[in-house]
């Protein structure tokens, strides 16, 4: 199964300094497959003297009879600052197709280099990791896989705090009253997908707003 067909969008992410850190926060998904755990999203966040930084890792397998019919792996660190996006460092396993994603600041525009995309973009760019209805605002959002912008559309699904993403990427996301992100709806391979919290503590969102 390719990742394109199979995670539409959820999973769609440097060092910690901790004796600089004002604030910690993290949230760990349990990601479902048509009811079955396939594997988890994990969010590490922190607010150092500099600003924040984030690390996130996604570990996803499917079983089929027993074996392993898809794998899929990311390890994403982020650096932010004022809102922007100051670094940005992805490396993927897509069922054994690697991707990967870098960003620099580079003045007002953001320098990527990714496996689908080479160039600048605004600097006003986010990522594609929600933890932020802030993010649903700004545009363009950087495929943290490719380091590709994504033409997307985004509008309320019609439950609370629920927006629906269309376009290049292809998701629900849910957020609480906090703006925190607590759940996710995307196609699995033809099957739902779902995240669930599985263990939190602090406020990610506020962290960031506060760099």
């Amino acid at each position: 199964m390719k990742r394109r067909a199979f995670l539409a969008g959820c999973a769609a992410t440097g060092l910690f300094s901790p004796a600089l850190a004002a604030g910690k926060a993290s949230r760990r998904f349990t990601v479902l497959r048509a009811g079955d755990p396939m594997g988890e999203h994990v969010l590490d966040a922190v607010q150092t003297a500099d600003g924040f930084e984030i690390a996130i890792d996604i570990m996803l397998k499917v079983k089929v009879l027993g074996i392993t019919a898809y794998r899929y792996e990311m390890t994403n660190r982020e650096v932010w600052k004022g809102g922007r996006l100051v670094s940005l460092n992805t490396k993927v396993n897509d069922d054994g197709t690697k991707d990967f994603a870098t960003a620099s600041q580079a003045g007002d525009q953001l320098d990527i280099k990714g496996s689908r995309f080479t160039g600048q973009v605004a600097g006003e760019a986010v990522t594609t990791t929600y933890y932020t209805t802030k993010f649903i605002e700004r545009r363009p959002w950087i495929s943290t896989q490719s380091g590709a912008p994504l033409d997307i559309s985004i509008k309320p699904e019609g439950r609370a705090k629920w927006w629906q993403v269309t376009g290049e990427l292809e998701t629900k996301l849910g957020y609480d009253a906090a703006g925190e992100w607590v759940n996710c709806e995307f196609d699995a391979g033809g099957e739902p997908g779902v995240y669930e919290v599985a263990a939190q503590s602090g406020t990610i969102a506020e962290l960031w707003a506060a760099a």
